[in-house]
C-alpha cells in the first residue's frame, strides 16, 4: 500500500468534517495527524489518555489543549489504562452512547501512538458497539527513526510485561486436549514475546517476519529475523516474511502461512500498529482465534520520531480482501 504525505493528509479527506480519535503519549507523533487535520476539518477530536502511563505527559497535553483551540474545538480527553483494560472498555461503551450528534461526519483513528491493545479493542469496537466506526478509516505516521540514533543491534522500544493476556473482543474459542498454535508477530522488544511464548508453552510455533517496505527501517528485517531465530530455538515451528507496512499484504501473508492451522491458535501481533490492525480485522473475521497481548512495563522515551510519510486505510477495505481471500482456506 504506497504511502501518502502527512503534509497532504487534510487534503485527502476532500473537505469532509473529521471526528478523530487517537492516543496521547510523550512521543511528539501522538499530535502531528491532529496538527494536520486541525486545519481541514477537525470538528471532534477523542483523545485517549493511559491513566497509568509512567511519563509525564503534562506538556503533550498543553499542545493537544493549543491544536483544540487551533480547530475551535474542546479536546475529550477519555480514560485508558495500560494494566486494566476495562478501563478502555468502559470508555469505548460510554462513547457509543454519545453519537447521536455525529450524523454526516468521517472518524478517523490515529493508531500511531496507540498500543497494541488499544489498536486491537478498537477494531472490535467499530464492529460491535460504535456507530460510525464500521468504515473508519484509519491513519498511521511512520516512524522517522526507532530508539533514536542508538545502532541497529542496540535498538529497543520496550521492557519488561505486566502479564501475558487475552484482548477484549477477542477470546476465540479453545478445545481442551487440542494442541495449540501460536502465531507470534514480534517487534523490536524481544521479551515480551520470548514471555509470551514461555506462559503460552505452544505446541507449535509459526512467526511472522517484518520485512521493510520499501526504504522504510531496512536495518530491521535482519534484527527480525534473528529474534525468530531466538524463539525458535526452544520451540518447534516455521517462520514467514510479511511486509511491515502493508496492511493488506500482512493478511494476505498470515493467510498462507495458517491455511493447514485447525487446532487452538493464539495470535499475539506485536509488530507495527499497521499490521496489528489488520490481523486484529482478521482476528474478528476467524472468531475461533484467540488473541492475546503483553503491556509492556516501561518504554523507551526516544522511542520513536515522526516522519511525513503516513498509511492509510479503511476498515471496510480491510474487511473485503479478507472475505476475498478466506473462502480459499476453507475450500
Amino acid at each position: 500500500m504506497p504511502d501518502s504525505r502527512l503534509s497532504e493528509l487534510a487534503d485527502a479527506f476532500d473537505g469532509q468534517p473529521i471526528a478523530l480519535v487517537s492516543c496521547l503519549s510523550f512521543e511528539e507523533r501522538s499530535l502531528t495527524v491532529a496538527n494536520r487535520l486541525a486545519s481541514g476539518g477537525l470538528r471532534r477530536w477523542v483523545c485517549l489518555v493511559n491513566e497509568d502511563i509512567e511519563t509525564d505527559i503534562a506538556d503533550m497535553r498543553a499542545k493537544a489543549l493549543e491544536i483544540g483551540a487551533s480547530a475551535g474545538i474542546e479536546v475529550e480527553f477519555l480514560p485508558a489504562s495500560k494494566r486494566d483494560p476495562l478501563r478502555l472498555a468502559d470508555t469505548l461503551v460510554e462513547l457509543a452512547g454519545n453519537q447521536s450528534a455525529d450524523g454526516g461526519i468521517r472518524w478517523v483513528a490515529d493508531i500511531t501512538t496507540m498500543t497494541h491493545e488499544m489498536v486491537l479493542m478498537t477494531v472490535a469496537a467499530a464492529e460491535e458497539i460504535i456507530a460510525g466506526w464500521s468504515d473508519m478509516t484509519v491513519v498511521y505516521n511512520v516512524a522517522g527513526q526507532y530508539s533514536g540514533s542508538d545502532a541497529p543491534k542496540d535498538k529497543w522500544v520496550s521492557r519488561g510485561i505486566h502479564e501475558v493476556r487475552s484482548v477484549i473482543g477477542y477470546p476465540g474459542s479453545w478445545s481442551p486436549g487440542e494442541q495449540t498454535t501460536l502465531i507470534a508477530i514480534p517487534g523490536f522488544d524481544p521479551e515480551r514475546m520470548h514471555r509470551i511464548v514461555e506462559e503460552i508453552e505452544p505446541d507449535r510455533l509459526i512467526v511472522g517476519i517484518a520485512c521493510p517496505v520499501g526504504e522504510h527501517h531496512s536495518w530491521s528485517e535482519e534484527k527480525n529475523r534473528r529474534i525468530a531465530a531466538q524463539l525458535l530455538s526452544t520451540r518447534k515451528g516455521t517462520t514467514f516474511d510479511f511486509p511491515a507496512l502493508d496492511p493488506m499484504g500482512a493478511v494476505k501473508a498470515i493467510i498462507d502461512a495458517t491455511a493447514d492451522v485447525r487446532n487452538n491458535v493464539l495470535l499475539a501481533p506485536l509488530n507495527s500498529k499497521i499490521s496489528t490492525l489488520a490481523l486484529g480485522v482478521l482476528a474478528r473475521c476467524r472468531p475461533e482465534w484467540q488473541v492475546c497481548y503483553a503491556p509492556a512495563l516501561i518504554y523507551n522515551v526516544s522511542y520513536a520520531t515522526a516522519s511525513d510519510s503516513v498509511i492509510m486505510c479503511s476498515l471496510a477495505d480491510l474487511r473485503t480482501e479478507i472475505a476475498r481471500l478466506l473462502p480459499a482456506v476453507h475450500a
